[in-house]
């Protein structure tokens, strides 16, 4: 189920403590800096290593050292820290082939390890500040941890009433626990306040799923025949409808709903690969007949 993400707004430094915002949707590489001195400052600790051994080791010098640990980011590049990564034997891997590079650090940044601490200090750093709030609900909800994701979803969206598609994120939260009548709650709220087409489809979506998980699909169908009503272009709801009609083998509707995908979106490979096995599970049933 999609996870809706807006935008964040522009905010300035406040400080040059080791804490610091987000600027932009583009303007990763301060987060991405901050939790990499994050992850190697760990390692030296889980070592139990000197600054001096680290320093030693990394072939720096002992300030140089320090300078990590204090969390000074002005001071390093992405490439030195990666480097020293390597050279501690860490694991490290970023996809940027999809979905542009700032899209695919964010990614690797929520399904971190390090994420929930690293959003943690954020907030602590700027407890007024949402962004982090919601992506450490992102990173709760990814770990199963769906009690903490709706507290910080709620948080977030008491501190600015801007951010009520949260409504999304938490409603699936809730959906999780077995939480429907919350859930059904947040959507139908969002649906009545937003004027944003596919903000409502996605509502109407997250309500299809309940729907489902409620083992009533004839009604999950239905609400995404509403999302789609709002918004005709909007590929998800045909997706998801198409992966309902594929479970309950109804394959031509499901092809239909795919191909439509693929109509809107020419490159979804996850509808590509929907289309195909469908495709070869028709033509073994009729090897076997």
């Amino acid at each position: 189920m999609p996870r809706l993400k807006k935008t964040p707004d522009k905010r300035r430094k406040t400080s040059h403590s080791r804490t610091r915002q987000f600027r932009s949707s583009n303007d990763f590489v301060e987060p991405v800096r901050e939790l990499l001195m994050l992850r190697v400052s760990r390692e030296i600790d889980r070592r139990g290593w000197t600054q001096a051994q680290a320093a030693k080791f990394l072939g720096v010098t002992q300030p140089r050292i320090s300078d990590l640990t204090r969390g000074l980011t002005e001071k390093f590049t992405i490439d030195a820290l990666v480097h020293w990564i390597g050279m501690l034997g860490m694991e490290l891997k970023i996809d940027t082939k999809s979905g542009g590079k700032s899209q695919s650090l964010y990614a690797w940044l929520d399904e971190s390890e390090d994420a929930i601490p690293f959003y943690t200090k954020m907030i602590t750093g700027d407890p007024v500040g949402t962004e982090s709030l919601w992506k450490r609900g992102n990173a709760h909800h990814q770990r199963g941890q769906y009690e903490l994701a709706i507290g910080d979803y709620t948080r977030a969206m008491e501190v600015d009433s801007k951010l009520q598609h949260l409504r999304i994120n938490r409603a699936q939260s809730y959906i999780c626990l077995g939480q429907f009548g919350a859930a059904f709650l947040d959507c139908d709220q969002l649906i009545a306040q937003s004027p944003d087409a596919s903000i409502c489809a996605s509502a109407f979506i997250t309500r299809a799923s309940a729907q489902q998980a409620l083992g009533r699909e004839q009604e999950a169908l239905d609400e995404y025949g509403k999302a789609i009503e709002r918004a005709p272009e909007f590929a998800s709801a045909f997706f998801h409808r198409g992966r309902l009609h594929e479970w309950m083998s109804r394959n031509e509707a499901a092809i239909n709903d795919f191909s439509r995908v693929i109509e809107l979106e020419p490159n979804n490979s996850q509808a590509q690969q929907h289309l195909e096995n469908i495709r070869k599970k028709a033509e073994n049933q009729s090897d076997d007949e």
